[in-house]
């Protein structure tokens, strides 16, 4: 059986709410080789507040749903994104998502939760540092849909002697499920480590520049980077089917 990693460039609200800027983070995505792209659905009064540090860069970043459709039509390879309520979820199943993205702040969002349950697609689900029972109310809440256990250090960025790999792979072996990394980290490094622990999945911000405004940009790989990225992850993974046939 060869491996094949899923590498979602996390668009994120590094455009800054500018369609054509997020039309090019998917074309240079594409040309980097993801495998996917995916953005976040949400209002940014509703769930931030105004009082918040992250709400001007939250609004600034946040597209409306007439964008999104765009933007989903616009991608030749997967678009998909993270709800943050259940309005999200109806615009995404209106555009036909295949899957659906759970941030670790929505782990303990049951209806949210719920919701997502019900359109039976997979889900990556970011654990954070939530407890294990958290964890599993949230499975209980998804029981209906093939889930990813997503391990994430919810740091931005997040600093290498912050990862912990063991609870990514014991998590996911406690609930018989596959896992993947939702990478905050800066650099590449943390990303392969984690796919040569067995991630199936690694999502990583990503960026036209990291010059740009917005708290997500120092996460973030530039396309050269996300390029190296994926190149390093395939090259991997022909070391490793060539290992086990």
């Amino acid at each position: 059986m060869a491996f094949k990693t899923f590498v979602i460039a996390e668009c994120g609200i590094n455009a800054n709410g500018n369609v054509e800027l997020a039309k090019q983070q998917i074309d240079l995505a594409v040309m980097a080789g993801a495998s996917a792209v995916k953005f976040q659905v949400y209002d940014a009064e509703r769930l931030h507040g105004k009082n918040s540090p992250v709400f001007k860069d939250a609004l600034r970043g946040q597209f409306n749903h007439k964008d999104f459709r765009v933007l989903a039509d616009y991608s030749p390879i997967e678009w998909f994104a993270t709800p943050f309520d259940n309005e999200a979820v109806e615009l995404l199943e209106d555009i036909g998502v295949k899957r659906y993205k759970i941030a670790s702040r929505s782990v303990n969002e049951i209806n949210l939760l719920k919701i997502v349950n019900k359109t039976r697609k997979p889900v990556l689900l970011s654990t954070g540092n939530f407890s294990v029972e958290d964890v599993r109310k949230a499975l209980d809440a998804v029981k209906d849909c093939k889930v990813t256990l997503m391990y994430c250090v919810p740091s931005y960025p997040t600093k290498i002697e912050e990862l912990n790999f063991g609870r990514m792979v014991k998590m996911a072996e406690m609930f018989h499920l596959g896992y993947g990394f939702s990478d905050h980290t800066q650099g590449v490094f943390a990303s392969l480590e984690a796919v040569r622990l067995g991630a199936e999945v690694i999502e990583k911000h990503f960026t036209v520049s990291r010059t740009l405004e917005g708290c997500d940009q120092p996460c973030s790989l530039e396309p050269l980077e996300l390029k190296l990225l994926v190149k390093s992850i395939r090259q991997y993974e022909i070391y490793r089917n060539d290992v086990i046939n």
